[in-house]
């Protein structure tokens, strides 16, 4: 929701280095204080190291990029309506590369927690994009997203093994916010980082915060607890916070949609656990 308040004031790109920037500087504000030393780092194997650079190279340096391209495109509802389906390229991706046995509850309850998102996110926008050019771009952006996000959740978890969550976050979100600068923003003259306000750039830093700090460490920390495909089956339900968030804030409408989308994903976290 935030992040979409300044989409057509600051770039995809732009905005992904200014989130993921702002998170890797909250994260070595907290090495100093954290248990483990940073030297353990050293003793990570590189076979790790790679995975964790594909990791977020996949999921957060394009994947992310392609999600804030669609929304401009199509919209936000549309695309966590597409992007939804990630649950699906999750288990896919784990039951392919780790060979994780593909279990039948679990997939009942990502099935019934994509029937959610996509009730959850059919609304109408005042600002949706007619324009069929427009609509083919997001929605294939959207999709493609969604399978770049799986394969990146599935490579966390062996890239993580041997690593602090801190020192894994410190590292890689500064990473991000440098491979999306020199690939996107520099070559670019469309993509900058010039012209955007304080006001903005606050918002933006605020949000990668949340999203790219706070609720990073979350993830890599449930990954190790329950593993991949549960944490992104439960984490995927966060629509339903969004519509709950905009029903208070925003005071919009509690329609028969929100009502089946809310059943469904409920049903879904609980065939889950």
């Amino acid at each position: 929701m935030i992040l979409r308040s300044q989409s057509h004031q600051v770039t995809p790109a732009a905005m992904n280095v200014i989130r993921c920037g702002v998170a890797g500087a909250l994260f070595w504000c907290i090495v100093p204080f954290h248990p483990a030393p940073i030297s353990d780092l050293v003793l990570v194997p590189w076979r790790d190291w790679a995975l964790l650079v594909a990791s977020f190279t996949i999921g957060i340096a394009v994947g992310d990029t392609l999600y804030m391209i669609s929304i401009k495109e199509i919209g936000i509802s549309r695309t966590m309506a597409l992007t939804g389906v990630f649950p699906l390229t999750t288990i896919a991706w784990e039951t392919l590369l780790l060979g994780n046995p593909l279990q039948t509850m679990l997939l009942l309850g990502s099935l019934l927690v994509v029937g959610g998102v996509y009730f959850l996110s059919l609304r109408n926008e005042k600002n949706d994009p007619q324009d069929s050019a427009h609509l083919r771009r997001g929605i294939l952006v959207a999709l493609f997203a969604a399978v770049l996000w799986g394969l990146s959740a599935t490579l966390l978890k062996p890239a993580t093994a041997n690593m602090d969550i801190v020192h894994a976050n410190a590292t890689r979100m500064p990473l991000i916010a440098l491979i999306v600068y020199l690939a996107r923003v520099r070559p670019s003259s469309k993509e900058t980082l010039r012209g955007v306000s304080l006001k903005s750039f606050a918002v933006v830093g605020f949000a990668g915060a949340l999203g790219m700090g706070l609720s990073a460490y979350l993830f890599i920390y449930a990954i190790g607890e329950i593993g991949v495909a549960k944490v992104v089956t439960l984490s995927s339900i966060s629509p339903l916070f969004g519509m709950a968030m905009a029903v208070v804030f925003l005071k919009e409408k509690v329609t028969w949609q929100v009502m089946v989308g809310v059943g469904l994903c409920l049903a879904g976290v609980w065939t889950v656990i």
